[in-house]
């Protein structure tokens, strides 16, 4: 079957329809899209990553008055997660999957996958392509339905996609991602958790599996909110909860080492979280009141790290908005030789992660 066969055909059921549409929200690199999200923390080092199988999350538009955005803007939510090459070292994938609401409130699902290759100063300039963009009008339910997104590897090795809500689940046609031009050596797998690139004090943090929001363009009014629930990594046969995620801006979503997400930070875009002031872990709540959530807040973790006293994340905050960056330096050459190692390894690349 043809690409443009999978992209045309339309899923149904009684009460729900999928339409196919040539209507593309692109979840752009490197852009003026305006973009937050939280974050799968591995390790609180942030420097281990794994192979999964799949992605999941649960995303819906309560409380949102699509009237009130700009003209011609919309607005998504969902997953956003990187593939690896096995043979090209410098090369990276990016797969978006996400519902839009665009501002005439019509409702969409938009998956796509972009390929990057990574700077390698002097000789190579970052680049990137958008390998496939496909689009669904989606009719049968309200924005303010929980709907559950689903990207996996399957079997065969293909990527499907999947939409449910507590009464019906649909998945799309398979995509043969590795029979498209230039991705046949793509790790069948998705990535998940973090990694440091780049040398002591100049480097930054990639995060493979983030969930946020963007927009076309900012919207400045407090008629919209995005709830983003249950993130979830299919590990072998078990999916797992994103058992601690962290806030991450726009401006510092890396997926590789050249590419972000979105790129732009949504300014005055603030969330409610688990103790702030929501009860529930494994949720976010985003909406605009004019305030910023800071990168490196934490959103949710084990209770035991719930515990007092500094967290790593919040050391790096206190680094960030209270001391100018060069005396890091400074207090790591003060400290004794046995507590510079671990001290080191707090601020590895925190500058870049708090912006």
């Amino acid at each position: 079957m043809s690409l443009l066969a999978i992209a045309s055909r339309t899923e149904a059921t009684d009460a729900f329809e999928l339409i196919k549409t040539e209507n593309h929200h692109i979840a752009r690199l490197n852009s003026s899209q305006p973009y937050v999200a939280g974050f799968h923390v591995n390790t609180p080092d942030l420097e281990t990553r794994e192979c999964v199988l799949a992605t999941a999350i649960t995303v819906s538009f309560p409380s949102t008055d699509t009237s009130h955005f700009p003209s011609s803007s919309w607005l998504g939510g969902g997953m956003f997660v990187q593939a690896q090459d096995s043979k090209l070292r410098f090369v990276d994938y990016g797969f978006y999957t996400m519902l839009v609401l665009d501002y005439d409130g019509n409702f969409f699902l938009d998956v796509g996958l972009h390929q990057t290759g990574e700077e390698t100063a002097p000789l190579q300039a970052p680049s990137s392509q958008l390998v496939y963009a496909y689009t669904w009008r989606i009719r049968g339910i309200d924005p303010e339905t929980p709907v559950t997104l689903t990207a996996s590897w399957d079997s065969e090795n293909l990527v499907r996609y999947s939409v449910a809500t507590s009464e019906f689940s649909v998945t799309l046609p398979a995509v043969n991602v590795t029979d498209l031009p230039n991705c046949g050596s793509m790790i069948r797998r998705f990535y998940a958790g973090n990694v440091v690139v780049g040398p002591f004090p100049f480097s930054r943090y990639v995060q493979y599996f983030q969930f946020g929001v963007l927009s076309s363009t900012s919207i400045t009014n407090n008629d919209w909110c995005v709830h983003l629930r249950k993130p979830q990594l299919l590990r072998e046969t078990d999916w797992n909860l994103v058992d601690t995620a962290w806030s991450l801006r726009g401006d510092i979503s890396y997926l590789d080492y050249s590419w972000m997400w979105g790129g732009q930070p949504y300014q005055g875009v603030s969330a409610e979280y688990y103790r702030n002031p929501l009860q529930t872990p494994y949720e976010i709540i985003f909406f605009y009141n004019g305030k910023t959530l800071p990168s490196g807040t934490v959103l949710w973790q084990p209770a035991v790290h719930n515990s007092p006293g500094f967290s790593v994340s919040m050391i790096a905050r206190v680094f960030s908005y209270c001391m100018p960056s060069f005396l890091v330096l400074t207090l790591i050459l003060s400290v004794q030789k046995d507590a510079r190692h671990k001290l080191r390894k707090i601020l590895l690349g925190f500058h870049r992660l708090t912006g």
